[in-house]
């Protein structure tokens, strides 16, 4: 039987209890996201893994049956999250669908062959839906599909967001958001966190991204869904909803509701005053990818909002080497609010007071979900890096 006595994987999930669909996607983000060099998978600086390069990996191998070609496209096709895109290069984009990535895992020097697209939301999810339609138009022969040589080279696939592989560079990837683009700056920016982590994200001094290259926010629910404001102007008060109570997240979605960004099991939602920093930290980047996450790589430890674009590059080279290595969050001092979104206590801390209530004992000592370790929490061996986003 497939996946018996393996156990969880690495992943954290069991093999053997999970629907088929649901293993390829989380081997789909593994790889994409995490481990396409270890596994000398070529993958470019722009995330990008030829098909046949992805279906020819062990994982989706050995799996019984194999994972083929039509089973990728439907993962990135339904996926509520939108965390995978694809495309499609015609044959005058390379030759013959090459790239400098056939060379190995030596993935800083590559780069697929590129179509000329535009960096918005929009766009991409048409590309994506482009080289589905290219697929599609194959027919559903597979063994003719793969009859023809080079049908799989002409086809790319990357994770939208997430990766904790340096080489994959942010710049090729996603789009940048600044205070010179104001309609590109999003209202609301929020990061879910669990009670476990609280305590440890206030004294770490601000959210760190852990395995990932950054730290993931969504775009919603707003303050003002979650708290109104006669609620969140009293300092803590328990007014929220028609019966005086803060909404949950479970209520403001609803069943069957995702959010790309955050889970959708979180307790605490921490908003960032997005504009303040852009304005007071300029060296501290913001990003947007494809499938609408916002994304930073945060701040130097320390560095606070007397960080500017300046002062790092007047920094020597081996300061800056410093610099990359050093550990780098999202400081507490950008911090706008933060929600307890599950039990109904509302407002915990709010810029310009601070903490305004504590987490009851019970809530505060209760542990992390498997395979999220939170904004200043460790992560364990063998816990998954693609449940939280």
């Amino acid at each position: 039987m497939p996946g018996r006595g393996r156990g969880r994987g690495r992943g954290g999930f069991r093999h053997d209890s999970l629907p088929r669909s649901v293993l390829v996607s989380k081997a789909l983000s593994r790889l994409l996201r995490h481990a396409a060099v270890e596994e000398r998978i070529p993958i470019d600086n722009h995330g990008y893994v030829r098909m046949d390069h992805l279906l020819g990996w062990h994982k989706l191998r050995n799996m019984k049956p194999p994972v083929t070609f039509a089973e990728v496209v439907e993962v990135v096709r339904e996926n509520d999250k939108k965390r995978f895109a694809m495309k499609y290069v015609g044959a005058g984009a390379g030759e013959e669908g090459e790239t400098a990535a056939d060379a190995g895992a030596k993935v800083e020097e590559t780069e697929t062959p590129t179509i000329e697209t535009d960096t918005n939301e929009t766009r991409a999810e048409t590309e994506t839906q482009r080289a589905i339609s290219t697929f599609e138009s194959l027919g559903n022969d597979e063994d003719e599909a793969e009859a023809e040589a080079d049908t799989r080279r002409r086809f790319f696939i990357r994770a939208t967001q997430g990766h904790s592989m340096k080489a994959v560079e942010a710049e090729h990837l996603l789009t940048p958001i600044s205070l010179g683009d104001p309609a590109g700056v999003p209202d609301t920016v929020v990061h879910g966190t669990f009670y476990g982590a609280w305590d440890k994200i206030l004294r770490s001094g601000g959210l760190k991204s852990m395995t990932r290259n950054h730290v993931h926010f969504a775009t919603g629910p707003s303050l003002a869904e979650v708290l109104p404001p006669a609620s969140s102007t009293a300092g803590g008060g328990d007014g929220g909803d028609d019966n005086g109570k803060p909404r949950t997240l479970g209520a403001l979605l609803g069943r069957n509701k995702v959010i790309s960004g955050m889970r959708g099991d979180a307790q605490i939602l921490i908003y960032v005053d997005i504009r303040r920093a852009l304005a007071e930290a300029p060296a501290m980047k913001w990003w947007r990818s494809e499938n609408g996450v916002i994304l930073s790589d945060g701040l130097v430890a320390g560095a606070g909002a007397g960080a500017s674009a300046d002062a790092d590059a007047a920094q020597s080279s081996d300061a800056a080497a410093d610099t990359t290595k050093a550990e780098k969050l999202v400081p507490v001092e950008f911090f706008a609010a933060a929600v307890e979104v599950k039990q109904g206590l509302g407002l915990l801390w709010e810029a310009g007071k601070g903490a305004v209530r504590d987490l009851p004992e019970q809530l505060r000592t209760r542990g992390v979900p498997r395979g999220k370790g939170g904004g200043g929490l460790p992560r364990g061996r063998g816990k998954s890096r693609d449940i939280s986003s």
